[in-house]
């Protein structure tokens, strides 16, 4: 790279991985306020078209569309970090540049360099146009863009319908043309037009977390920054001492400050707003959620835990491994459903995730799934229905008190090895980071308080 970028490298592993992608649909960086992220996004910003196919005529010709929510955000915090890099003028970047617009309206940035193909250097042409999506209506919004690729700028501010939309507008520059007009392309296999994405992490109820973390397309990617506390946080050598530390004991101190600092400083998703998460000091995603679908170990015996749900039933299969560690391997809620149809989805789930491992001798309920039945008519209770589907012993677990199985959730989380969930239990994961939360009751002990009873908390009350 020429120039003002000839030196650069990435403020960290993550930005690295994340600058390297050239094959997913859409990537995304998410990490604290000070992470690099926009420069990151900058340098891709010019990298890609270094790396892309030439025109029929030997000229590379390359279209970003860069759009935020305002163009007061884009005027205030993005365009000063492009500037810097990339001057309006070329800087020392490159003689040849056009800057036009702004002030409250799309502005376009044009740029020309040079790179080396093999022992000769081609020509980049690439063109960055600056629009916000503001009041408008996406469609409307993307009606007419024909860029190569995208970058959507604090992503997450922004309608879910800009990634979908902007999809199917991807890769309509330059033109492709198999019969020799010099400006069009020849499309190669190897370059695939891209939406990337920056953002601070949101909170769980935002639909990014939905998009990204609970049922994301394969052709989705999302790179995640460390804390701005941890030790492998990025980007601190261009921050000075105390940076985040300073974040932290300022806004710890404010109401609604602690959330703050989950985003902003340790780049984790804040719970929702309705309640306190009753695990909100212990869980950590970098810690306890398995970054890959975990795999059953052949030789150590599954154990289910049920929780009827009231008519919402939970299940969990749990390993308890030789090492130490707890992997929750799957979860089963399926939403209202009989005991009888949810025996059968938890058979299932089993034949999925754990073929051929053993079920262990003892499985454990609420013991409040074993009321209810009118035994002289012979009625069984939901737990016995369940155990007799699959045929297996389902016993009571030895107490219903709160306090007792918060306990051993919360020794599990702080031990190492200790407890690790897989990716596939979207239900219990959400529960961890927000909605298995006490309702936010100021004038009440929160030793006497009781979780929230809702679809987050059948799956934390079978654990």
């Amino acid at each position: 790279m020429l120039n003002g970028f000839r030196h650069f490298k990435p403020s960290g592993a993550v930005s690295a991985r994340f600058i390297a992608d050239q094959a997913s649909k859409v990537k995304a960086l998410l990490g604290p306020v000070g992470g690099g992220k926009s420069v990151a996004c900058v340098y891709d910003s010019v990298r890609r078209p270094s790396l892309m196919p030439a025109c029929n005529d030997g000229v590379i010709r390359y279209r970003r569309a860069i759009c935020g929510t305002t163009y007061g955000q884009l005027e205030r915090n993005l365009y000063p970090t492009w500037k810097r890099w990339l001057p309006e003028d070329g800087g020392a970047f490159t003689p040849v540049a056009e800057w036009k617009g702004g002030g409250g309206r799309s502005a376009v940035h044009r740029l020309e360099w040079e790179v080396l193909r093999g022992n000769r250097l081609v020509v980049v042409q690439a063109e960055y146009v600056f629009a916000a999506v503001g009041d408008l209506a996406v469609e409307e919004f993307m009606r007419g863009f024909e860029p190569t690729d995208f970058w959507l700028y604090e992503v997450d501010q922004q309608p879910e319908a800009m990634i979908d939309i902007g999809i199917t507008r991807l890769g309509r520059y330059p033109a492709t043309s198999q019969d020799g007009e010099p400006d069009a392309l020849p499309w190669a296999a190897t370059f695939v037009p891209m939406i990337v994405c920056d953002l601070n992490a949101p909170d769980v109820d935002s639909w990014f977390y939905q998009k990204f973390e609970e049922d994301p397309p394969p052709s989705f990617k999302l790179y995640k920054q460390p804390s701005g506390m941890s030790p492998r946080a990025e980007n601190l050598k261009n921050l000075r001492p105390g940076y985040y530390q300073d974040q932290v004991d300022t806004l710890s101190k404010r109401p609604g400050g602690r959330h703050l600092v989950t985003r902003m400083e340790h780049a984790r998703y804040a719970p929702s707003s309705a309640g306190d998460p009753v695990y909100a000091d212990e869980y950590d995603d970098d810690l306890h959620l398995s970054p890959v679908d975990l795999p059953a170990v052949k030789d150590v015996p599954l154990v289910l835990a049920f929780d009827q749900g009231l008519g919402q039933p939970a299940c969990l299969g749990l390993q308890f491994l030789p090492t130490g560690a707890t992997h929750v391997l799957f979860e089963v809620v399926p939403g209202r459903m009989s005991a009888r149809r949810f025996a059968e989805a938890v058979r299932r789930e089993i034949e999925q995730v754990c073929p051929g491992v053993p079920l262990a001798e003892v499985h454990y309920a609420d013991p409040a799934g074993f009321t209810g039945a009118d035994k002289e008519d012979g009625e069984l209770a939901w737990a016995e229905i369940v155990a007799a589907e699959l045929g297996i012993e389902i016993v009571p677990a030895e107490t219903n008190e709160i306090d007792v199985r918060h306990t051993v959730v919360v020794d599990e989380l702080s031990s190492r090895p200790g407890l690790l969930v897989s990716r596939r239990c979207k239900m219990l994961r959400k529960g961890f980071v927000s909605h298995y939360m006490y309702e936010k009751r100021p004038q009440e002990k929160s030793q006497n308080r009781k979780p929230v009873k809702n679809l987050w908390a059948n799956p934390h009350d079978a654990l």
